[in-house]
């Protein structure tokens, strides 16, 4: 009975201090669950853009006025529909340049930047503005500088583009906001929100085990032979 009494004080008192917790965990893996992660991450908005055939000559033409530089790579891709040679350089710098025309497209600017989000996006926009920002948002956690484009749609749309590779580097949406709000609570990050092993989290789950291994202890206290028709029942005497 003593040690009944010790294993019931202990998950009594150890319930309360992670139930709270055992309560975020559980809505935000309902959350998570319950929500497509393609509306999530706006790829339900994502406008796929085919690839086209790319004239050699005018590649070779944009290599040639490059000068002589040691070129380690080159890459061709679509930018808002426009064929471009993405360029890595010796000493690991990178620049994107226009095909057609030989002209440097990086860093983006806000005309670009606008096009990119425009053509990634497949969605009912508004009049999307593009802001350059240095200081990264809350719900942008790459690197800066990046281009933040509001699309103005019902979904409250924000597409990022990185100036220095001309790719869009995240979308967010009101959805994607909803599910990061329960995705903090669930990982305990209260800042950036993207450590999963952050001492609290680690304290938590240790506390948690112990809940869980109480609560084991207890139902081995109150389950009985007869629990498992193992032991008779008294009959009763007329």
């Amino acid at each position: 009975m003593r040690a009944h009494k010790f294993v019931s004080k202990i998950h009594k008192w150890v319930g309360l201090i992670v139930g709270i917790q055992f309560l975020c965990w559980t809505l935000g893996g309902v959350v998570m669950t319950w929500i497509p992660i393609e509306e999530v991450r706006g790829e339900h908005n994502l406008s796929v853009q085919e690839p086209g055939p790319i004239q050699a000559e005018k590649l070779g033409s944009l290599l040639s006025s490059l000068g002589n530089p040691d070129i380690m790579s080159v890459r061709t891709r679509l930018i808002a529909g426009e064929a471009a040679a993405d360029v890595s350089f010796a000493d690991g710098s990178t620049a994107l340049y226009s095909i057609a025309s030989g002209a440097k497209l990086t860093p983006l600017d806000e005309t670009l930047a606008l096009a990119v989000a425009e053509a990634d996006f497949a969605g009912e926009a508004g009049v999307p503005t593009a802001a350059l920002l240095d200081i990264a948002p809350y719900d942008y956690r790459g690197k800066t500088p990046v281009w933040q484009v509001d699309m103005h749609d019902e979904e409250g749309t924000l597409i990022y583009v990185s100036p220095s590779s001309g790719r869009v580097v995240a979308r967010r949406n009101d959805v994607w906001r909803f599910y990061d709000f329960f995705w903090m609570l669930h990982i305990m990050d209260y800042d950036t929100r993207d450590n999963f092993n952050n001492p609290l989290v680690m304290v938590a789950a240790g506390t948690a085990f112990i809940f869980a291994l109480s609560g084991l202890a207890l139902l081995i206290y109150r389950f009985g032979r007869r629990d498992f028709g193992l032991k008779p029942k008294k009959s009763v005497r007329p």
